[in-house]
């Protein structure tokens, strides 16, 4: 129904354009509204009263109550700023985007409050969030680049993170297969780390063995196959001279038999893999 409805609107343009992502997390309204401010089509952003103005300029069939609604969900998520006592001038204007100032991301930064209230509208696992955090620090602390919204990033690299989970995963929870194995964004996710596969894979046959006897169904193995390598690889950094540990560190050199392995939990009692 709303495809119809956007094939019948006439702007300036003869077209309306907006995010996708936008209109799936805070709605379409809100999707083309920013899409206007983001293109500099609106005459006055020096008020609330001037946006509203605006904003029925351009959009007719939005009633009053709407855009103001839209408005300050916009303001709210940092998407939308105004600059009072300023109208823009088409002919102009400048970018709103870059008036924001560009800085490094650092080892202290965390996602503003609004970042995760817009990822709750999303059925991304809190765990899949708090893990992702993790690599995109980690990845842009080291290319050292300037970004002058690092909130809408990790946005934008949650949603496709979230993509690539859902599409390498059966869609239904399903328990771990014995020949599961890992997809090879997980190896490129772990290099971040200094990790490389061929250390990576030293912890598949346990991980597997753990949930295989657990049973769990889950729908994020790749994600929890991250988490358990990072944490052994730790445990096995700062417990590599414990004759323990190293055995469980090199999978495939056993010296009992199968059946008393797999009932031999000793090992998952330092790991928290839930």
């Amino acid at each position: 129904m709303i495809k119809k409805e956007v094939s019948k609107i006439n702007l300036k343009k003869n077209e309306l354009t907006f995010s996708k992502e936008i209109a799936e997390t805070l709605g379409l309204e809100s999707a083309v509204i920013l899409n206007l401010y983001k293109e500099n089509d609106l005459d006055d952003i020096s008020s609330m009263q001037g946006l509203l103005e605006s904003v029925k300029k351009n959009i007719s069939f939005f009633d009053d109550q709407t855009i103001n609604s839209c408005l300050t969900k916009l303001i709210k998520f940092n998407l939308l700023k105004m600059d009072v006592g300023q109208k823009i001038n088409h002919h102009s204007a400048v970018n709103p985007s870059k008036n924001l100032s560009s800085k490094r991301l650092d080892k202290d930064w965390y996602p503003a409050n609004e970042t995760f209230e817009i990822i709750k509208m999303t059925d991304m696992p809190k765990n899949f969030c708090n893990l992702k955090l993790k690599e995109f620090k980690l990845y842009w602390i080291e290319r050292g680049q300037k970004k002058n919204n690092w909130n809408s990033a990790f946005i934008d690299f949650l949603r496709r993170e979230w993509v690539k989970e859902i599409n390498s995963e059966k869609k239904l929870p399903h328990t771990i297969d014995e020949n599961w194995y890992p997809d090879e964004d997980v190896f490129d996710i772990l290099s971040l780390s200094e990790i490389n596969k061929e250390s990576a894979l030293k912890y598949l046959r346990e991980f597997i063995l753990y949930w295989k006897d657990k049973g769990e169904a889950l729908t994020t193995w790749n994600s929890k196959f991250i988490d358990h390598v990072k944490r052994r690889q730790l445990m096995s950094e700062n417990t590599e001279n414990n004759e323990e540990n190293k055995g469980y560190s090199e999978p495939g050199k056993y010296t009992q038999d199968f059946k008393t392995r797999k009932d031999d939990s000793n090992w998952a009692k330092e790991i928290n893999l839930d």
